[in-house]
């Protein structure tokens, strides 16, 4: 059986890919409140039977136009289905109860993504490009067209949900220990990360904040991404470009050594304790932030996760510099538990070899004032001279000066 896909890009949210073939399949560059594997297991589950569902009102579309066509001397378009026909409304009851299915499984458990995506990509993996498919997309965008347009402001950062006080106590509370670690291969930095996360969450390491340093190209897919739609697996190989997975959501990041600047936090849970997850991503970057303008890079939140360029002309479109996932270790032996925060950051990039190694969904760009993978990223040297050590340097001092040691 021919595997079908749909994605769809929630409006100022994430990327949502069901692939349809034995069953159903869901991935992303969401993230998760906690394990989320058991619920993207139901909500498979969900979905391959709401396929199932939605193939039989059409295919009932389907004979029901055969029979019309064979009484008929002129056949009507399929282009041109009228949006209150009864498929199409039949299509729409689908939806809904779709929706309400997943909602009761979701519970609100994956950030960046939500029912109705979810629905929606299924109805594009089931239908293709039906005409039918068509007419109830026409019928039902036009009802989010109002927050598919809210997402469409490049110069509006995400607002500061957490005051400054705030941040300073609990980094004081924090105090964690500074690492510039030694260059490592991408598949023991995947490896590293569950560990000291695990460590910090027994009580048996310290909070830390490791600056990383990578010893190999690669691509690192995110948790809940399918590798071959993110990946060109023959042309990552070729060029000596590593593929591994890590254990937080997001989406997939391109990793040249010299062009790269990765840190993580391990932090105990009550560093977060009481906020949500807007707060909590502002709180662990907030030293990363003024690091940056002491590089001479502006810089600022937006969305959830990302860190992109603030330029001093509002005319100008900010780049995306970097982006930063978490997850959450629960407390063990009678430790405290553990937050892994890690950023990845554009130091400089190479358009050419990004291109040639990763697959951009079109749809990923549908929310997007720029529609260029490329244009999106503007690595730091669009806003400074330092070299990389430099800002590996300041960074390290500016952590420190937020109530850590340094090793």
């Amino acid at each position: 059986m021919t595997d079908r896909s749909g994605s769809v890009k929630v409006p100022g949210g994430k990327l949502v890919r069901v692939t349809l073939a034995a069953g159903a399949r869901l991935d992303g560059d969401f993230f998760a409140d906690g394990d989320a594997r058991d619920i993207i297991a139901s909500v498979e589950r969900i979905v391959a039977d709401a396929a199932r569902d939605l193939d039989t009102i059409l295919a009932a579309d389907s004979d029901e136009s055969t029979e019309s066509t064979e009484s008929t001397a002129s056949v009507e378009s399929t282009d041109s289905v009228d949006p209150d026909a009864p498929t199409v409304r039949a299509v729409e009851g689908w939806y809904r109860e779709t929706v309400r299915w997943i909602d009761d499984v979701l519970g609100g458990r994956l950030v960046g993504a939500n029912a109705d995506a979810i629905a929606l990509a299924t109805l594009r993996a089931a239908a293709g490009d039906s005409a039918v498919a068509r007419a109830f997309e026409a019928r039902h965008m036009a009802q989010v067209r109002r927050s598919w347009q809210a997402a469409q402001h490049p110069y509006t950062s995400t607002p500061m949900r957490i005051g400054a006080d705030e941040i300073e106590a609990r980094w004081a509370a924090l105090r964690p220990r500074v690492v510039v670690d030694r260059p490592r291969m991408p598949e023991e930095q995947m490896a590293l990360e569950p560990q000291w996360a695990r460590q910090v969450a027994a009580g048996l390491r310290a909070p830390t904040i490791r600056i990383w340093d990578w010893a190999a190209p690669a691509v690192v897919c995110g948790r809940y991404q399918s590798i071959e739609d993110e990946v060109d697996v023959a042309a990552a190989r070729a060029r000596g470009v590593h593929i591994v997975r890590r254990g937080t959501g997001g989406g997939t990041m391109f990793i040249e050594p010299a062009d790269t600047i990765t840190y993580s936090l391990y932090a105990p849970l009550w560093f977060i304790d009481g906020l949500d997850a807007v707060q909590a991503y502002q709180l662990c970057d907030a030293w990363l932030l003024k690091a940056l303008v002491e590089c001479g890079v502006h810089a600022r939140y937006a969305g959830l996760n990302d860190i992109a360029a603030d330029p001093a002309d509002p005319a100008q479109i900010g780049g995306k510099i970097g982006g930063a996932a978490q997850m959450r270790v629960p407390a063990r032996d009678g430790g405290p538990g553990c937050l892994l925060h890690h950023v990845t950051l554009a130091y400089a990039i190479d358009a050419s070899a990004m291109a040639d190694v990763l697959i951009t969904d079109p749809e990923k760009m549908s929310d997007k004032a720029v529609k260029s993978a490329r244009r999106r990223v503007e690595p730091m040297t669009a806003q400074t001279t330092m070299t990389r050590a430099q800002i590996v340097a300041t960074m390290a001092r500016v952590a420190a000066d937020f109530g850590t040691r340094t090793r």
